[in-house]
């Protein structure tokens, strides 16, 4: 693989996308060996409270020590269950849902009370799980993201200078689905190229895999619509439609898009597909985002030009003349 800087920074398409902690405990676990965990691991910023699959509650590890620490707290609440402590303190937990992208999570917590701002928030998985985020992890992603999205043209010009680096074709295109999920964030991504008319998995990244039933996905409706009609497809709740059935080994995504591969002859050669685990539907700057990573795609896997082009030559179809698909059902 081409080396990769060590400052890359995927966008998380969601909060259940952070590094979390998940250190829980039943209501009835003694207080004292909540602590001796807590002191042992420095890096935990809370405990949760959870008792069949319910959340009871949550105490961040500042303001546990704070109360052990007041007239008698020992002595109350030692060697007693967490709850007695819990109760004692009122403690009441930002719950969040895992799906909640990043920049809303900060809204909400940042609009708590002065003394709760900086605690941490709770994440609520879709599996039912909780998860601890801690508000420092939280800023630096929105910072984080901000700062990748300011910089779509520098992320760009990476991009051409790739097409005519010399390298492996994978390892090229592998690289540029890495720089893709810096500038729009997703789960998963694939790119498929048609030889003789039989589709071939070029790259892919993220959750997904590399066994992928073409065949399937060469008879699926929604594929043969990208086909015939030479336009990107957007799903914005592939739940919501019959014809997803067959595409299945894309990975597990809700929202979905696919954007094809068209020569300057109209020539279809492939497409890249992008998913999200979550109902997050691509907005229009992140398709044409997507659009313009197809382009250089393209030239990547076409090597026709030995030499630098114009970005007229270069990539012939205007990203404002593709025509969208926003498809809520095809059976």
């Amino acid at each position: 693989m081409l080396p990769f800087s060590h400052d890359e920074y995927q966008i998380p398409v969601c909060i259940a996308d952070l590094p979390a902690h998940d250190f829980q405990v039943t209501p009835q676990t003694l207080t004292e060996d909540v602590v001796m965990v807590l002191e042992e691991n420095p890096e935990l910023s809370g405990v949760l409270i959870v008792e069949s699959h319910q959340l009871r509650g949550f105490l961040t590890r500042l303001k546990l020590f704070e109360r052990l620490g007041h007239r008698y707290g020992i002595e109350l609440f030692m060697r007693k269950p967490i709850a007695n402590l819990a109760a004692a303190m009122q403690s009441q937990a930002t719950l969040l849902p895992g799906n909640l992208r990043v920049d809303e999570a900060v809204r909400r917590a940042l609009a708590r009370p002065l003394r709760d701002m900086y605690d941490p928030v709770v994440v609520q998985l879709p599996n039912g799980m909780y998860r601890i985020l801690d508000v420092t992890v939280l800023v630096l992603a929105q910072s984080r993201t901000i700062a990748n999205l300011s910089n779509v043209v520098g992320k760009l010009g990476q991009l051409d200078a790739l097409i005519y680096q010399q390298g492996d074709e994978k390892d090229v295109i592998h690289r540029m689905l890495r720089l893709l999920g810096q500038v729009v964030p997703y789960h998963q991504a694939h790119v498929f190229v048609r030889q003789n008319d039989q589709l071939a998995l070029t790259a892919w990244q993220g959750d997904g895999n590399d066994t992928i039933d073409t065949a399937s996905i060469q008879s699926n409706a929604i594929y043969e619509m990208m086909v015939n009609h030479r336009q990107g497809i957007s799903l914005p709740d592939t739940r919501r439609v019959p014809a997803w059935s067959g595409l299945e080994s894309l990975g597990r995504p809700i929202s979905w898009l696919g954007v094809p591969f068209l020569h300057e002859d109209g020539q279809f050669i492939g497409f890249l597909s992008v998913g999200r685990n979550i109902e997050s539907p691509f907005t229009p700057d992140e398709k044409q985002t997507c659009q313009a990573f197809a382009q250089r795609m393209l030239k990547t896997i076409t090597k026709k030009w030995k030499s630098p082009l114009s970005d007229d030559e270069l990539f012939p179809l205007s990203l404002q003349t593709m025509r969208w698909a926003e498809v809520e059902s095809v059976s």
